[in-house]
């Protein structure tokens, strides 16, 4: 095909990851420790003997067929999921259920997953949708300041959506809007970033795109990055993989 994937390599060479606004400051250099971590419902074994450490920095994909307990990680670490109480899990250094809330945790989580484009069926510009990623809220609520509306800009230029920037968000194609997306889970520079199938049924140009971005987040600054995925991702740059085999007593993880 005429479709060149060198090309996309240099999609986004045009500036550097903007800057954060938001200070994360006293970060252990470990934020996500599972130790010895197995989970059942009910009669159903979903993981077995799970150890994971994600440390400041590190690019992770997160990978397994359907069912193999990924989206039950996830809801380890991003959700409000009973059954990580008990289990020794660790995220920013606290023990899960230790005290911290699910929202001072979700504040230090950037998160991503198509699903997540349906809440926003309302009339957002996409300059609105990027700096509600900065203020943690669905709609633009407060007037933002010149410095976030600094910050957005450089966003839109990075990604190339300068022209855009007052178009309504739903009217973008599918792969416009899950850069933008992709960039919202990112603008804080928060310490991880979880994309969760981002790339699911987007078309081959569209998805390289995505991933050409991703490679850039995790050159260019200290986000931890899990890239959550169900296949190889063509063109993505992980350092490590952990893989979810599937078994009769859950998953084990094996790391790659």
């Amino acid at each position: 095909s005429a479709f060149n994937e060198s090309e996309n390599t240099k999609a986004f060479n045009a500036i550097k990851i903007p800057t954060s606004i938001t200070n994360f400051t006293n970060l252990d250099d470990t934020l996500i420790d599972f130790k010895n971590v197995s989970i059942s419902y009910g009669e159903k074994q979903i993981l077995n003997n799970i150890n994971w450490t994600v440390k400041k920095g590190d690019f992770w994909q997160l990978s397994g067929t359907n069912g193999s307990g990924k989206s039950t990680m996830l809801s380890m670490i991003f959700g409000d999921n009973p059954k990580a109480y008990g289990q020794e899990i660790y995220l920013f250094g606290n023990k899960k259920g230790s005290g911290e809330s699910v929202w001072d945790i979700k504040k230090k989580i950037g998160y991503y997953a198509p699903a997540m484009t349906l809440k926003f069926h309302g009339r957002h510009s996409i300059e609105h949708m990027l700096i509600s990623g900065l203020t943690d809220s669905v709609g633009l609520y407060t007037i933002p300041t010149e410095l976030q509306k600094r910050i957005v800009n450089q966003w839109l230029t990075l990604l190339d959506l300068q022209d855009l920037k007052n178009k309504y968000f739903n009217t973008l194609s599918t792969g416009q809007q899950r850069l933008v997306m992709t960039a919202r889970a990112m603008v804080k520079r928060p310490p991880i970033l979880i994309l969760d199938e981002p790339t699911a049924g987007m078309d081959d140009e569209s998805a390289s795109l995505l991933v050409a971005l991703v490679n850039k987040f995790a050159q260019e600054t200290d986000t931890a990055i899990i890239f959550v995925s169900h296949r190889k991702e063509k063109g993505l740059k992980p350092k490590r993989t952990l893989d979810l085999i599937p078994s009769a007593n859950g998953s084990s993880g094996i790391v790659k």
